[in-house]
């Protein structure tokens, strides 16, 4: 019921709440009245609209950010194993291929925002920490391994142009962007994580991805960089903190088979299942060598069956093909 006293600050606020109808309808989140009222309702409605197209409307944000893609293609990537919805996955390579296809300037290098076929700003740390975390999260979740190598010439980038040569740590801005007054450089989170603790989380899994010592040394001087801001106010930190984490206890998990391959997948599920934070998941197929310096260089399959290695500081388990096996590996 309306009244001239308005219910909101002299106005009304028109809606409809009333307990909505189940998942499975049409018009899910939607109450309906009887057909009747509907067809009344349906008038006023068009009344309603044609006096509110006599005034302007509000502006439409529709343009694509590097920094906001890679959050939500990793936690597709992540959600599509946790709830067994691939489909999920498919929406994240979907969306991690438009980024590099159509993010990208003529230099090779990432750029911030996209709207209809414009490109506009250099990226920023945030943008390439975030889109090198989701293609790490696409080689997990489904052996997407042209990621790895994505993720490994983004990292490049970064250490060229937004390092700190003397103090250590990544600013947030290139060396060569323009206008810049002062280049911020810090690990606070804010609304999205910080571009410095994503880096760090980053170079641990590139490093214990490929055994490159360089990523390694890389994450070290960085972690350095802000150790002393612990001291100062640790609150805004959490991301650091917890690649720091993922620095010193990482739990790496090889499965020697291929990715989709059924025994393959159940190892896998079993790691994802285990909830571990610091879980870094890797497939190793047949016929594909892991680098020398990796730990698990050498092993594979065992008697033609998928089977899983544990690695922990550079040592790895024994090959283990029972997946409840794993299960006490990871909870050991």
């Amino acid at each position: 019921m309306l009244s001239p006293a308005g219910k909101f600050q002299g106005h009304h606020s028109l809606n409809r709440l009333k307990p909505p109808l189940p998942r499975s309808s049409p018009v899910a989140g939607q109450a309906r009245e009887a057909e009747s009222d509907e067809t009344r309702l349906a008038v006023l409605r068009a009344k309603l609209l044609a006096v509110r197209d006599t005034r302007v409307r509000p502006g439409l944000d529709d343009k694509g950010l590097a920094d906001w893609n890679g959050l939500m293609i990793a936690a597709l990537a992540r959600a599509s194993r946790a709830f067994g919805r691939p489909d999920w996955l498919d929406l994240a390579r979907t969306a991690f291929d438009f980024v590099v296809r159509h993010m990208t300037g003529e230099d090779g290098r990432l750029r911030h925002s996209w709207r209809q076929g414009q490109l506009k700003h250099r990226a920023t740390l945030d943008d390439y920490a975030n889109m090198i975390r989701a293609a790490l999260a696409l080689l997990a979740a489904g052996g997407h391994e042209a990621s790895l190598a994505q993720a490994r010439a983004w990292t490049a980038t970064p250490d060229g142009h937004y390092s700190d040569a003397a103090a250590g740590g990544y600013f947030f801005t290139a060396d060569d962007a323009s206008d810049l007054i002062v280049r911020a450089k810090n690990a606070n989170d804010n609304a999205v994580p910080s571009g410095n603790g994503t880096m760090l989380a980053n170079l641990a899994r590139l490093y214990l991805l490929t055994g490159q010592d360089s990523y390694r040394q890389r994450g070290e001087a960085l972690r350095q960089a802000f150790a002393g801001e612990l001291q100062r106010n640790f609150f805004p930190l959490g991301t650091l903190l917890n690649s720091s984490e993922l620095f010193d206890r990482a739990v790496q998990v090889v499965i020697a088979g291929a990715a989709g391959e059924a025994a393959a997948e159940a190892l896998a599920d079993v790691a994802f299942a285990s909830g571990n934070p610091n879980l870094v998941l890797q497939y190793a197929p047949p016929g594909s060598d892991l680098p020398a310096d990796h730990p698990a260089f050498g092993k594979g399959p065992v008697g033609g069956k998928a089977a899983a290695y544990v690695c922990r500081a550079q040592t790895c388990s024994a090959p283990i093909a029972d997946a409840q096996a794993l299960v006490a590996e990871l909870g050991r």
